[in-house]
């Protein structure tokens, strides 16, 4: 986002939740909240094993859209790293479904891994593709996309009665508000768009708990 010496406090606020909310975080950060607070859904696994999934879930599901995004950028197929304009959305979705399916299948196939890591890592692959197929018509807000799948997902670990998932939930509620408001304040997107996202993260979440135990 362009440096604006005329923004307001509240608008200067948005812009660092922008960046510290960004949803290229979320995957990791998920895995590294039931990585550490819900170690029953590793059960079976090795300290090893269990730090190669941590490592992997980061690598692939943040490192490399992050890489792509630059290389996007350098190569000057995109103007800004922010992706203003709808269309430079195109090539890091794509590459961004990718890398998120790949890290879903690697967990499914490799490591055979709890129903609910699999629900998380699917839902992020399946809120991306809705992401981008909203992409194709209008500029869809991927923040509140992403917040409102990390909210969801929240709260099928309570619905499971998980550990501290009444605490994931709460915060991830108040996160998603927080970060719609702020996209809204910096005039990002409309309040379609917004909304839209937080469909899209809920629908995709949703899709993938009821879709992954029967793949």
């Amino acid at each position: 986002m362009p440096v604006n010496s005329d923004y307001t406090p509240w608008q200067k606020v948005s812009r660092i939740l922008s960046f510290l909310l960004h949803p290229v975080f979320l995957p990791s950060l998920l895995f590294a909240w039931i990585y550490f607070l819900n170690p029953e859904l590793f059960y079976g696994f090795s300290a090893k094993q269990k730090g190669l999934q941590f490592i992997s879930v980061a690598y692939i599901s943040l490192t490399f859209p992050i890489l792509t995004v630059l290389l996007l950028w350098k190569l000057k197929f995109i103007e800004s790293i922010h992706m203003h304009e709808l269309k430079e959305r195109y090539g890091v979705l794509i590459a961004s479904m990718l890398f998120y399916f790949w890290v879903f299948w690697v967990f499914h196939k490799q490591f055979q891994s709890h129903l609910l890591i699999q629900t998380l890592l699917g839902g992020v692959f399946m809120t991306t593709v809705l992401v981008f197929l909203a992409s194709i018509l209008y500029k869809i807000s991927m923040h509140t996309a992403g917040w409102s799948s990390a909210m969801t997902f929240a709260g099928v670990l309570a619905f499971h009665h998980l550990p501290y998932s009444l605490l994931l939930l709460i915060v991830t509620v108040l996160l998603a508000g927080l970060i719609g408001s702020a996209r809204l304040n910096l005039k990002a997107h409309t309040m379609q768009e917004v909304y839209s996202g937080y469909m899209a993260g809920l629908t995709g979440m949703l899709l993938s708990y009821f879709i992954v135990p029967h793949i």
